[in-house]
Parts: structure tokens; C-alpha cells; sequence
């Protein structure tokens, strides 16, 4: 079970490092350039300032998640993983209508939807599990 939790950590680390900082090279393209997915950005300098540092603190949590699954007690590691996208999940069931606008079709939406759902099952999994005891 700890190869698994350390496994789940280090790919959800990486994922997270990945999608944060390639986010943030797509919001700033969209912000300087009125191009891309985050065009809209180019009127307006807030919204691109507020999702660049949420984009950043992504990639902090990744680096976070990575560190921990070298960790003892990657449980609480796994917990933390659970959290960072139960919040994501929270605005999402709020705010369905407006990204579904904000991406122009409902596919991107789902997605992103499904990939924080599955991380936050799998880790929500990974926190709570018990580990078997090994008897001699």
C-alpha cells in the first residue's frame, strides 16, 4: 500500500508541476498576445494576474506532493492532494454554467472536471486506506 500512496503522489506531483506551469505560459500568451485559450485575459490584467499566481501556487503544491511521497507518512500527503482539488471541485459545482461559457463547450469543462474528481477519489482513497499488517 505505501508503494501505491508514494506512486500516487509522486505522479499527481508531477502532473500538477506540468499542468501548472504550462497554464501559466498559456495565460501570459493570452495576456500579451490576445491569443490561445486564455485570449480573454488581454482586457483583463486582474483576472490574468489572480490566475497567474493560482497557476504558480499549482505548481507549489505539486513540488509539496512530490516532497511528501518521500515522506514516512504519506497519508497525510495523500490528504493534502484530496483537499487541493476538493476546493477546485467546490467551485466547479458553483460556477458549472459560467466555465462552461468560459471554454465555449461543455468537453472542456467535463474534462477538467473529471481529472480533478479522479485525483481527489484516488487520493481520498490513498488518505484513508488502511494498510494491511504484514504477520510473521
Amino acid at each position: 500500500m505505501e508503494t501505491i500512496r508514494k506512486n500516487l503522489l509522486r505522479i499527481h506531483g508531477v502532473l500538477l508541476i506540468l499542468i501548472g506551469i504550462s497554464v501559466a505560459i498559456n495565460t501570459t500568451v493570452g495576456v500579451h498576445f490576445n491569443r490561445g485559450p486564455y485570449h480573454f485575459l488581454y482586457t483583463n490584467k486582474l483576472a490574468f494576474i489572480g490566475l497567474f499566481q493560482a497557476y504558480l501556487l499549482v505548481v507549489l503544491i505539486g513540488i509539496v506532493l512530490w516532497l511528501g511521497s518521500q515522506k514516512k507518512n504519506r497519508k497525510k500527503w495523500n490528504r493534502i492532494g484530496c483537499l487541493f482539488h476538493f476546493f477546485i471541485l467546490i467551485l466547479y459545482v458553483q460556477y458549472w454554467d459560467f466555465f462552461i461559457s468560459l471554454y465555449e463547450e461543455e468537453k472542456t469543462t467535463l474534462i477538467n472536471f473529471t481529472f480533478h474528481l479522479t485525483f481527489f477519489s484516488l487520493e481520498l482513497w490513498a488518505g484513508f486506506a488502511k494498510s494491511k499488517k504484514i504477520q510473521n
